[in-house]
């Protein structure tokens, strides 16, 4: 890991356990998470351990939930929890055991909540719980740990692919959980970071976290966000969203970037705009959109003029978490605006080259 210093130095991991399934216990049919870790899931690190010697490790459970229980003061929680094993503890990574319902969204809030800190930070879960026999736990939190051990500065999921398929390493801003049946994450417009096959990992493409200052440790839950479908009233939807004192709308646009402009009740253009007047952000994503410098539709030509806040193909999780994270620092739309478009944890695809 990074921080050792040392030739005999142990790593140290810190360890934030905060439920899920891979957290849960079975009683008959049914999955809950109890209050106190289960000794199954608080000795998984030790036991899947990858490497020679014994590693000191640092236990934090901040919180025991079902990742779908999940609210966006959990993440600020688990952050929090992170934050301590690092400054406080001076561990050299973090692994964090998670539900996988929510995984992206806390992964996407840590790459923003740490993005000061100098260490790695891998989220895993598992598809059966740590205590049923053949969970796929041990493997999931070796390959994380693998991770742990040869990745620099930054947040990642790391999740088995089952059937002896190399386990995958996902950068925490391009994730989206997949449908069941196939692997259980996608990276999202982005090739994996690694992956992990026995012992062995396999760098694809790396990322490199460039730290900035400190992180603001704060979210503003005031966001709504959308996915379009054929006859959403955006009337009845600026009514709501001015009754609940919304301060952002993210809209997951269609495939091809798209939206309808139909200059009545169903028209986005209409609601970015008036949302505009009133100090309100729109932000647009389109997870998948043509590559940048393919011909516009004029539906999107028509949004983008009204004011939103184009993120491309920035993953709707990502890009939810991220407006949260971002109407938190100021109360001036144009600054968040601005933060939007910057850079923090690889969120934003490079621009393309100019002509």
């Amino acid at each position: 890991m990074t921080a050792s210093s040392g030739e005999d130095r142990l790593p140290s991991v810190g360890l934030v356990l905060t439920g899920g399934t891979i957290g849960a216990e079975q009683h008959g049919a049914v999955l809950s998470v109890g209050p106190e870790p289960t000794s199954a899931e608080a000795g998984l690190l030790r036991s899947a351990w990858p490497a020679a010697g014994e590693p000191r490790v640092v236990v934090a459970a901040p919180l025991r939930k079902l990742s779908e229980n999940l609210a966006p003061g959990d993440w600020l929680s688990i952050a929090a929890a992170a934050r301590r094993l690092i400054e406080a503890d001076d561990v050299d990574g973090v692994l964090v055991l998670h539900g996988t319902d929510t995984m992206a969204y806390t992964a996407a809030a840590l790459s923003f909540l740490l993005c000061d800190v100098e260490r790695p930070i891998v989220l895993t879960g598992s598809r059966l719980a740590a205590t049923q026999a053949g969970s796929d736990a041990p493997a999931n939190v070796r390959a994380a740990l693998l991770a742990l051990l040869a990745l620099r500065s930054g947040t990642y999921v790391a999740f088995g692919g089952g059937e002896d398929r190399p386990a995958r390493i996902l950068l925490g801003t391009r994730v989206r959980k997949a449908p069941a049946g196939g692997e259980t994450f996608a990276s999202v417009n982005r090739e994996l970071v690694a992956t992990v096959q026995g012992d062995q990992l396999t760098a694809i493409e790396p990322y490199v976290h460039r730290v900035g200052g400190r992180s603001i440790q704060e979210v503003d839950e005031h966001v709504l966000a959308l996915r379009l479908y054929p006859g959403l009233d955006f009337d009845a939807t600026y009514d709501a969203a001015q009754r609940a004192g919304t301060r952002g709308v993210l809209v997951e646009l269609y495939p091809s970037a798209t939206g309808p402009d139909t200059g009545d009740r169903f028209s986005l253009p209409a609601f970015i705009r008036r949302c505009s007047e009133r100090g309100v952000i729109v932000a647009t994503a389109a997870p998948g959109a043509p590559p940048s410098g393919a011909g516009a539709y004029e539906t999107t030509l028509a949004i983008a003029g009204a004011g939103g806040v184009f993120l491309h193909d920035m993953p709707t999780e990502t890009a939810t978490v991220k407006l949260m994270w971002a109407l938190a620092q100021s109360q001036r739309p144009q600054v968040v605006s601005q933060l939007m478009l910057s850079p923090i944890a690889g969120e934003l695809a490079p621009a393309p080259p100019a002509h």
